[in-house]
């Protein structure tokens, strides 16, 4: 690696374009350039190599060196075209799965349980399945976007079927080459919490109205009762539809809970969680020590809520350390640092401690 002196002329000509070359180390896993400081425009001129890198299947990474910079440029893991039918098919069984769960909440809520009863399919559906998949859906497609902004290789969205009363385990996109920078990694992290929250809170509003208007006592419906935590967003919705009584929550505002619920846990600073993402673009390397705090954290709660415990076990498994951009040099400006502070205000806002009671 390189694969040969053509391919080491072509990568010394393209890193020599705008760093001047200092050393030249041929590795089994790359090539390593020493290059001279560059105190202004680092960021402009390694995303132009990169860019320029990828178009022949590799890429750099950058850090300090004693005497100024290390660039290291190595083969990008091939990337075969894929089909999106894998994706569609995942998003049909996840909308059956996800009507089916509606239809059952539908009748529960209504007592008129039914397996096969086509109004409580239809209303499970429209009051239930698609609001969940619009607010699940908006949040991987701003992912999808900010991604694709930052010129990278991303996939849509793979949606997970389930089973009742949810009937999904969220979704997913996968991004299929290193995160090249701390601003990418919060624009990216950042954005899917946000985009769906501001959908969240629509579907909340018109799930509160529901509940207003069905007025449907707790107790009222048929199965057995569960009590749902109420997060700081939900109660601020909640102050613009007062409620003379105690009913049952409607679909839609389930629907809405739930986006909330997805929102919170995507925000826990650990791992490869969209808040890991933002707290490694803002802590750096510190963060592995929130990651591992937040871990200790829901063991602690697991003791309330024993729901904790499994994603405790399953952020550990992904990973506790968050992988650092291919330049983790260049600061976050003054304004993402405002946005980073705006996902700590939406977790605060979302998260919930004890989030079902029987």
């Amino acid at each position: 690696m390189p694969s040969g002196k053509d391919t080491l002329n072509l990568l010394v000509k393209e890193v020599g374009r705008d760093f001047p070359i200092q050393q030249i180390r041929v590795l089994p896993e790359g090539v390593v350039f020493e290059v001279a400081a560059k105190p202004h425009g680092l960021e402009e001129d390694f995303d132009k190599l990169r860019m320029n890198l990828k178009t022949m299947g590799f890429t750099a990474t950058v850090k300090e060196a004693s005497n100024g910079l290390q660039l290291g440029v190595v083969k990008l893991p091939s990337v075969n075209a894929r089909s999106v039918r894998v994706n569609q098919v995942m998003l049909v069984l996840t909308l059956l799965t996800t009507v089916f769960s509606g239809s059952l909440l539908w009748g529960s809520y209504h007592d008129s349980f039914s397996l096969f009863n086509w109004d409580n399919i239809v209303n499970g559906a429209v009051y239930f399945a698609l609001p969940l998949l619009l607010i699940l859906g908006t949040h991987e497609l701003s992912h999808f976007y900010m991604a694709r902004r930052h010129g990278l290789n991303a996939s849509l969205p793979f949606f997970i079927p389930s089973i009742p009363p949810i009937g999904t385990f969220g979704a997913f996109i996968s991004i299929r080459e290193p995160l090249p920078t701390r601003k990418a990694l919060l624009d990216v992290g950042v954005s899917g919490p946000i985009g769906g929250f501001l959908v969240t809170i629509p579907v909340l509003m018109l799930g509160f109205h529901l509940t207003t208007v069905g007025s449907v006592a707790v107790g009222g419906g048929s199965g057995p009762l569960m009590y749902l935590g109420v997060p700081l967003a939900m109660q601020l919705v909640e102050l613009l539809f007062p409620s003379a009584g105690a009913y049952m929550m409607h679909p839609t505002l389930f629907a809405g809970w739930l986006g909330l619920f997805v929102t919170g846990i995507n925000l826990l600073p650990a791992g490869q969680l969209d808040g890991g993402h933002i707290a490694r673009s803002v802590l750096g390397d510190n963060t592995k020590w929130l990651g591992m705090g937040t871990i200790a954290i829901l063991l602690i709660m697991s003791f309330s809520y024993t729901g904790w415990l499994i994603f405790a076990v399953l952020i550990y498994f992904l990973g506790i350390f968050h992988p650092p951009p291919l330049n983790d040099l260049t600061p976050l400006d003054n304004r993402r640092k405002v946005v980073a502070a705006l996902a700590l205000v939406l977790l605060l806002m979302c998260f919930m401690p004890l989030p079902i009671q029987s």
